[in-house]
């Protein structure tokens, strides 16, 4: 999961720097700076999900942590039905 989520990061300021690079070389051009703010808006909309993700993440573990575990299943449950006859109850040891 953690790797994921670096990847994601890793992509988001790649666009980031992206956004610089084509406001750099566009120089004074308009569409030039169009494309950097329109890049740079989208890596801020990216970063803002991430850490949104992050968030419901977070949240997610903690509320699985705090549930109560499940009892373990009972080995025995479906052995009495496969059989043709029920055997006694075992006596104590």
């Amino acid at each position: 999961m953690m790797g994921s989520m670096k990847a994601l990061i890793a992509v988001v300021v790649a666009i980031a720097i992206a956004a610089g690079v084509v406001l750099v070389v566009a120089g004074d051009s308009t569409a030039g700076t169009a494309v950097a703010i329109t890049l740079f808006g989208l890596a801020c909309v990216a970063a803002v999900s991430l850490v949104f993700l992050a968030i419901g993440r977070a949240e997610d573990a903690e509320r699985e942590a705090a549930s109560p575990k499940p009892p373990p299943p009972d080995p025995h449950v479906g052995e009495a039905a496969r059989r043709a006859r029920q055997r006694p109850p075992r006596r104590p040891i």
